[in-house]
């Protein structure tokens, strides 16, 4: 990178840009152009690496203000993961790399709505509290980490690999299903992660190209409404057009160059029309399209689509294969007047609760410390020496160790967010194995081992112990996890964020000789192979199906809107105990950012801070429909706020704000200035922004 001239260009700029979000002020607030819909997409951000390839702080202020200049009038901005490096890769400060993006990216978008793919950088970290969670908290997603929404007749699916970071879950797989089912009729553009084997370049055994990208695929070949797949990860532009779609790999704002100063820090412009989607890579440092560079870098697909610029906005989020009783908090980022909401269930074909039960998904990487044999949803507790895999399933190797130990999932990343069980429920687990050689001294035991979201231990609960035969056998046994009332948990108090996982393990002592697992199950104890009577609880109120449910049957069912800014969605089934849901909310008119909203009675609520990352505490409000001017934009040290947005009766904005920390500042975007504004200690009008201050609660009256 030739920083000393990028610098030079951007210096008065990224610092401003770094500092205070008016600079973004003469971005449009909502695209003004009728048939065309415009967006750009950044990735790789890596703030907090500590290596000479990484940009500094600066600069990527300043690509992301150079991109908001050249591209005025976009509708959305997206960013496709690895926001910050964790604290295990060159990272002494994770939390301020969360706070520079939050700052810098998420936050300094402008006007624009903001929506974001968590990268493998964000999952993979020793900190002490859930990583999903935290990446949910810090982009605003409602639910998990795959969601989808529709802006103007496009439907866009966050599809995240999850767990590790070539692996897509087989609850996201459920999930996706269910989606694509419900919105065929739609022009879909995927955004991920990691890249597709066979289109994009990277295909490093565990780390790069998605694992079952055969199966991704297939999916593309039934579903030919889908047109993009658009992922981050590599670093490098590219663009390559094949079987009616375009598969992009979406360059970088941050990290490691694989271009080696070519392209610089940029990201991937692009347009969809009713006839087509255009693809422009982007170099924010050069200030230029990387078409000059290599052809291919911009490119148009010739498709029909869906685009539709009188379109709602809606958001969708659910759970695959939830599991019955199991409680899921939604926190809801999307507000307006007259929404519509509705609740979409199908069934799981089996009970089994753990990903990748009989480990058919292996891989062997070299890494930089050496060999990484990985099982991608399970873990053997003494590494590489101590298991072979056997294709699928393994062989657990002889050995003079105390213990030997099969954890699904594994038992350090992954205790924070998997697997998402209820307590108070019998479990089953199951294992089916084969002792080789003469009978040994082996001896087995089942254990649950109950998490809190921010890791730590509630509970082991372990089954007696089971003397192994030889040959094949299998074992099974029910165990029962209390409800553990001594923690506050979401189970002993619904109001409560911290949320259980159960991870499942077959011990093992006495291991002179070789054993195979052909698979590990976790269950919860059912009666039936089909979900029925499936349903959903949605604060307090049931929603339910009666009969059996298979796996791409759909049952809608209309729902009211939200009454508070968090539900609590807790599954109701039997059979199987599974089932996937998917909620959809449309008509919505504001994205809230950093804090959850809901309407009530005349008024928006915005409730408070969730995402404490950054230093400002800022509350982001952007609009998602045509021509809305002027509206409370955004909101710092300040929350729980009444809002009454702007009425052409009165010619006015009303917002009251019930909690003030310190020096609170509130911006309203209006292409005039007001005439009053009242209830503030002083106010200025400067680039479409209104700021005034405030010391203490107050109602903030605008009149223009």
């Amino acid at each position: 990178m030739q920083r000393r001239n990028f610098i030079k260009r951007t210096a008065a700029l990224s610092a401003a840009a770094f500092i205070s979000p008016r600079i973004f002020a003469s971005t449009n607030s909502y695209n003004t152009k009728k048939e065309i819909f415009k967006g750009f997409i950044v990735s790789d951000s890596h703030f907090g690496w500590a290596h000479k390839m990484q940009p500094t702080i600066e600069e990527q202020a300043g690509a992301v203000k150079n991109i908001l200049n050249k591209f005025p009038d976009l509708d959305v901005f997206l960013d496709t993961g690895d926001a910050h490096h964790n604290d295990h890769h060159n990272n002494a400060n994770p939390h301020k790399a969360r706070k520079d993006w939050v700052n810098i990216i998420q936050g300094g978008c402008g006007q624009l709505p903001f929506y974001y793919v968590i990268g493998n950088h964000e999952l993979r970290s020793n900190e002490d509290d859930d990583p999903e969670m935290r990446s949910n908290i810090m982009g605003s997603n409602t639910c998990r980490p795959y969601y989808s929404f529709d802006m103007q007749g496009i439907h866009f699916i966050s599809f995240p690999q999850l767990i590790r970071a070539t692996y897509i879950t087989e609850e996201a797989w459920d999930w996706l299903d269910l989606d694509l089912a419900i919105n065929k009729d739609k022009t879909i553009v995927m955004l991920s992660h990691n890249n597709i084997i066979g289109t994009t370049r990277g295909n490093e055994n565990g780390y790069r190209g998605v694992m079952d990208s055969d199966k991704m695929i297939d999916i593309f070949k039934k579903n030919k409404n889908i047109i993009a797949w658009m992922h981050g990860h590599n670093h490098n532009f590219e663009v390559i057009n094949r079987d009616d779609m375009l598969f992009v790999s979406n360059g970088r704002i941050g990290g490691f160059d694989p271009s080696r100063g070519k392209y610089g820090i940029g990201g991937v412009y692009f347009e969809i029309t009713k006839e087509m989607l255009t693809v422009k890579c982007y170099s924010a440092e050069k200030d230029m399209f990387l078409d000059s560079f290599d052809a291919s870098l911009s490119q148009t697909l010739d498709v029909k689509t869906t685009f539709d610029n009188k379109a709602d906005f809606a958001y969708s989020y659910g759970v695959g294969g939830a599991v019955n009783g199991e409680r899921i908090p939604a926190y809801h980022y999307h507000v307006g007047e007259n929404t519509k909401s509705e609740l979409f269930l199908t069934g799981c074909e089996n009970a089994v609760i753990n990903d990748d039960h009989a480990m058919t998904k292996y891989a062997e990487r070299k890494a930089y410390h050496g060999l990484d044999k990985i099982l991608f949803a399970a873990k053997v507790n003494h590494g590489n020496a101590g298991f072979v895999y056997t294709n699928p399933g393994i062989r657990l190797k002889a050995n003079n160790n105390w213990w030997t130990t099969l954890t699904m999932p594994s038992d350090n990343y992954d205790k924070y967010s998997y697997y998402r069980c209820p307590l108070g429920q019998k479990y089953e687990a199951s294992i089916d194995l084969d002792v080789k050689g003469i009978k040994g001294t082996q001896r087995l035991w089942f254990r649950l081992h109950i998490y809190d979201i921010n890791g730590r231990k509630l509970r082991i609960v372990q089954s007696d112990q089971i003397i192994l035969g030889d040959g094949r056998q299998q074992f099974d046994c029910l165990l029962d996890v209390p409800i553990l009332p001594e923690f506050d948990t979401i189970y002993s108090n619904p109001e409560s964020d911290n949320l259980v996982s159960i991870a499942v393990e077959a011990s093992f002592t006495g291991m002179n000789t070789d054993v195979d697992i052909i698979y590990l199950k976790l269950e919860q104890e059912h009666t039936s192979l089909n979900t029925v009577d499936a349903g959903v609880i949605i604060d307090g109120k049931s929603h339910q199906t009666s009969g059996v449910l298979a796996k791409g049957d759909i049952k809608k069912i209309d729902l009211g809107k939200p009454l508070e800014t968090r539900s609590v969605n807790q599954i109701s089934t039997s059979g199987n105990k599974r089932v996937t849901y998917l909620v959809r909310h449309s008509n919505m008119k504001w994205q809230v950012r950093n804090a959850t909203v809901t309407y009530l009675d005349n008024h928006i609520k915005i409730g408070k801070i969730r995402n404490h990352i950054s230093d400002k505490l800022e509350i982001i409000i952007s609009p998602l429909q045509k021509n809305i001017d002027p509206y409370l934009h955004r909101v710092r040290y300040a929350e729980n706020i009444k809002l009454v947005p702007y009425q052409s009766k009165n010619r006015s904005i009303k917002a009251t704000i019930e909690n003030v920390f310190q020096n609170a500042e509130v911006d309203f975007y209006s292409t005039k200035k007001p005439k009053v504004v009242a209830g503030v200690t002083s106010w200025i009008y400067k680039d479409n922004i209104v700021t005034a201050k405030i010391s203490k609660p107050t109602t903030v009256l605008v009149t223009f």
